[in-house]
């Protein structure tokens, strides 16, 4: 997989394999996946219990949250139906920039909040892990690598 800017100031990813589209593809499952873990109920347990957090804002964020991993998932879908199953591209422009960026974010926050990585930046102590903790560790690298040039580069 590549991942380039456009002149248009979006983001150009080449897919170049199947595994490639596996990845894409795991965004939303990965953002949904953990069903214990919340971004709006996580916001609303650090505000006051006077706040009406839990009434007024976190169905909001719940919808807003909702709609970002949607798009993504449109997105990959919309690529993969273009591509041949191998290879493909998929375009991110600037308009579509922060729904992704959404989506990374909580598919990382959902991978840390279940396989807990605080401590394994560099993946030392990931060597005799489960298959399936090493891959989501991997995953929510290249997430955390795919929001920095959506910031770089497509987001203003």
């Amino acid at each position: 997989m590549k991942v380039m800017p456009t002149l248009e100031g979006g983001l150009r990813i080449d897919i170049e394999s199947s595994s490639d589209w596996l990845v894409l593809e795991q965004i939303p499952s990965d953002a949904v996946e953990e069903k214990r873990f919340s971004l709006p109920e996580e916001l609303a347990d650090l505000m006051d219990d006077g706040a009406e957090w839990d009434d007024l804002v976190v169905p909001e964020l719940a919808d807003l949250f909702t709609g970002q991993v949607d798009h993504v998932a449109e997105a990959v879908a919309r690529a993969s139906e273009n591509g041949d199953g191998e290879s493909g591209e998929l375009f991110i422009l600037s308009d579509d920039a922060g729904d992704w960026y959404g989506a990374l974010n909580q598919a990382r926050l959902a991978l840390e909040s279940r396989w807990g990585f605080s401590g394994d930046e560099e993946g030392d102590s990931l060597a005799g892990a489960p298959p399936q903790k090493r891959s989501a560790f991997i995953r929510s690298q290249f997430y955390l690598v795919l929001q920095g040039l959506l910031l770089d580069y497509a987001m203003d």
